[in-house]
């Protein structure tokens, strides 16, 4: 009998210690899930080049600290965007309790709705953290509002006063240098024979052929080049179709020089994405895809067919 009731109070004493080591590890497992990670942005909808930014937050759970093993593995590029800058990760403690927070800038050269992926965040002891994803609405560029530029003003000094006497003797001189370099230009002239003067012609079957010409860069991976060469193609063609000089030209007056003289309103909101993606291989070093140089390429040849078909007037037949 004594035997019996020792071992009642050991099964007890042993139940006791389970259910004491069962309630401390659902404490620590409602704590740890306490723990969350945030995802927000400030812009819901961007335009294509504009930047946005994205917030990612660890959060603790109350009275605890969040033990981080590795932070989140953002790639530079993924889903259609960029990443432009990653801010440093603030450290903000609250009560004995810390969280983690940091802000990365992000861009997209893509039109669409694209969704922001998951994040994760590893703990120490293997516990994973995930955000959830958030969609992201790229617009392409905006030109209903475009205006001309104005030229800038040059300085206006107040002019001294006028010694008519120095400049009659510099007008005589002038009006004299003239009429010896017209005598001299007529003599020498009148001894040669006339050559027919060449008009300089650009044929659009040749520009064609220049930028076709531009699809080793691609296969190469030589994108800074490619685009380089390719929007300088284009610039020259339209400067001489326009009669305009853009090549000083940043790519928003260029874009307001083309305004209204490219055809139709697609053709132009083509070729200004065109513009755009060209500045971001150049100056942002965005990597293209395979497939985006193979459009740039149809891109260019769109326009330079359709500025020929507009701008182009054929000569009256000689009487």
């Amino acid at each position: 009998m004594r035997k019996l009731s020792f071992r009642f109070q050991v099964s007890r004493h042993k139940v006791y210690v389970e259910y004491m080591c069962l309630v401390v590890c659902s404490l620590f497992s409602l704590q740890t899930v306490a723990q969350k990670v945030t995802t927000t942005t400030n812009k819901s909808t961007i335009r294509i080049g504009e930047q946005f930014e994205l917030k990612l937050t660890i959060e603790p759970a109350a009275n605890s600290t969040v033990l981080l093993d590795t932070w989140f593995n953002l790639p530079d590029s993924f889903n259609h965007f960029e990443v432009l800058q990653r801010l440093p990760i603030d450290t903000i403690e609250v009560g004995g309790a810390q969280s983690f927070a940091q802000k990365i800038l992000i861009t997209s050269y893509d039109t669409g709705t694209f969704k922001l992926p998951e994040f994760a965040v590893k703990l120490i002891g293997n516990k994973m953290l995930t955000s959830l994803p958030l969609p992201i609405k790229v617009l392409p560029v905006n030109i209903s509002n475009m205006q001309d530029y104005n030229d800038i003003k040059e300085i206006i000094e107040v002019a001294p006063e006028t010694d008519w006497w120095l400049w009659g003797k510099i007008g005589f001189g002038i009006l004299l240098l003239i009429v010896v370099v017209i005598f001299v230009v007529k003599y020498y002239l009148g001894k040669r024979p006339s050559k027919p003067i060449k008009k300089i012609a650009i044929s659009v079957n040749d520009v064609l052929q220049q930028i076709e010409a531009l699809q080793p860069l691609i296969t190469s991976q030589q994108y800074k080049l490619f685009f380089t060469s390719l929007i300088t193609i284009t610039r020259n063609f339209s400067d001489v179709q326009l009669g305009i000089t853009s090549l000083s030209k940043t790519t928003d007056e260029y874009m307001v020089l083309l305004k209204g003289k490219v055809g139709n309103a697609p053709t132009q909101v083509q070729y200004y994405q065109l513009l755009r993606l060209a500045d971001a291989v150049k100056f942002a070093k965005y990597q293209p895809a395979t497939t985006e140089c193979e459009q740039a390429i149809q891109a260019a040849k769109t326009f330079v067919t359709t500025i020929h078909s507009f701008n182009y007037q054929p000569k009256a037949n000689a009487v």
